[in-house]
């Protein structure tokens, strides 16, 4: 009776030279260094996205009415462009858009978007002018 205890393949007959014992991998200083760079990088850029999406969006009469509270804050502004508002100036465009019949002006400073005419519903992004 043989009471040698069984380890392996090496036991059953197999060649022992090949079967190593695994060592375990352990990450090095430079690669956990530059996997905590990545994700902190990766954070950054989402909170920044996040941010930007974050400017609040608002209707013509909700943003003359909250007008103060704004102050100088980037937000949203919808509204219809106001027939016979539409004025070319030297850097720009300077019109009227309106919402539930509340009217607010805007200065555009660049060439408007082909889009843009009369009667045409608007998104626009920008603040007041304090």
């Amino acid at each position: 009776m043989e009471l040698t205890p069984r380890t392996g393949p090496e036991s059953e007959g197999g060649d022992a030279a090949s079967v190593a014992p695994r060592k375990k991998r352990r990450m090095s200083l430079p690669a956990l260094a530059l996997l905590i760079a990545v994700i902190a990088v990766g954070g950054f850029v989402v909170v920044q996205a996040l941010g930007s999406a974050t400017t609040f969006y608002r209707n013509a009469d909700e943003a003359v009415a909250q007008r103060e509270s704004l102050g100088v804050k980037r937000f949203r502004l919808q509204g219809t462009v106001v027939p016979g508002t539409i004025v070319q100036t030297g850097d720009g465009v300077t019109f009227e858009i309106a919402y539930n019949g509340v009217p607010i002006t805007v200065q555009h400073v660049g060439d408007p978007p082909e889009m843009f005419k009369e009667n045409q519903a608007v998104l626009l992004e920008g603040h007041f002018v304090a």
